[in-house]
């Protein structure tokens, strides 16, 4: 049986949210290092090999993975350097989009239950990404609250079902760019892990009733 499952996590001034249906409690991980030594995951693409850089695209292809523009908006690859993302200047290729950044990833024969990266992100407003299963069925939605300013944060998440594409929708992209980098996808940890997950949620959600009291 499907059933809701919600979650709040605090990450110094930064909310992240999960809401969706899923045969079991999404895990969520904040750390690179445990969500790889978790899942066995692998880097997918870094953006690094990605050409033409800096250019607006409709779409794109690389390593098996494609990423599309939705709504209108074109998908672009910023090359190093750049100072009009959340962080002072950026050190490593992003993948972006034109305006209010929306744009969708298809994972393609990398689909499975973990997938990860870096997020970038902008004080002026929540992203939302969300999480498609085969047959594009709704699976999760992440959503990143930020706090007073931007910054780049690891968001890796565990479903019990391969992810087959994700859907990253912002806004203020004309102002401060968001968007995603080093694209890691792996399987289903193991029972101790899931179990620490889980755990985990609970003790969240222990914290959020105390505050409502």
């Amino acid at each position: 049986m499907r059933v809701s499952k919600s979650a709040l996590l605090l990450v110094g001034a930064i909310l992240v949210s999960l809401s969706g249906v899923g045969l079991a409690t999404p895990i969520v991980y904040l750390d690179r290092n445990t969500f790889i030594a978790d899942t066995n995951a692998g880097l997918v693409e870094d953006f690094e090999a990605v050409a033409p850089k800096d250019t607006a695209l409709p779409s794109f292809t690389s390593n098996g993975v494609t990423y599309s523009g939705v709504g209108g908006t074109n998908v672009w690859v910023a090359s190093p350097g750049y100072l009009n993302f959340g962080v002072p200047i950026t050190t490593s290729s992003v993948l972006t989009a034109n305006g209010n950044e929306d744009f969708l990833v298809g994972l393609g024969t990398h689909a499975n239950a973990a997938v990860g990266f870096d997020a970038y992100y902008n004080n002026l407003g929540n992203i939302t990404i969300q999480y498609y299963g085969s047959g594009s069925n709704h699976l999760q939605t992440v959503t990143i609250i930020p706090g007073s300013t931007g910054g780049m944060l690891f968001l890796g998440l565990v479903l019990d079902e391969p992810i087959h594409s994700f859907r990253w929708t912002a806004i203020g992209g004309e102002r401060i760019n968001t968007g995603i980098d080093n694209l890691y996808v792996g399987t289903i940890p193991a029972p101790g892990a899931i179990l620490l997950g889980t755990l985990g949620a609970g003790l969240v959600g222990w914290l959020r009733r105390r505050r409502a009291l």
